[in-house]
């Protein structure tokens, strides 16, 4: 029988792979896995993005932006309620991101995500990844 957290970090993973907004059945994935008034923190945006169809639209616009975009999961941890997960992603950015029109560019970047898990739902989620590089990158600010 799997403890409380190795059933978490279970939930995490699906969130990080079926989940996964360039996998045809991500929408899916998320109605299972989440709460519907799940409260997302990207970026450190002084307000989330409160509830599930709110971070679907949210969730599908950034993939739009990068269609192509793959993620490596290099680590794993969880402790209590909360699973937290680095990747590296990465992809081509030919759509629009974030208001940002396509540059055609690759970019690569490391990334965060903290989720907090109730009843095998996750209700909390925390995104954070260095935009300063990815805009970097795509040349859209200035390389240091």
């Amino acid at each position: 029988m799997m403890t409380q957290i190795e059933q978490n970090k279970s939930i995490a993973l699906r969130f990080a792979t079926a989940g996964w907004g360039t996998n045809p059945n991500w929408q899916q994935a998320w109605d299972e896995l989440m709460s519907k008034d799940v409260i997302h923190h990207f970026n450190s945006s002084p307000e989330p993005i409160v509830g599930l169809a709110a971070n679907k639209a949210f969730n599908a616009s950034l993939f739009e932006g990068f269609p192509d975009i793959q993620q490596t999961i290099e680590e794993t941890i969880a402790e209590g309620e909360k699973v937290v997960y680095r990747t590296t992603i990465q992809g081509t950015h030919t759509g629009e991101f974030l208001g940002i029109p396509p540059t055609g560019k690759h970019a690569k970047i490391n990334d965060f995500t903290l989720l907090k898990i109730s009843n095998s739902k996750i209700v909390e989620w925390w995104y954070e990844c260095n935009l300063l590089a990815l805009m970097q990158q795509l040349g859209l600010m200035p390389a240091k």
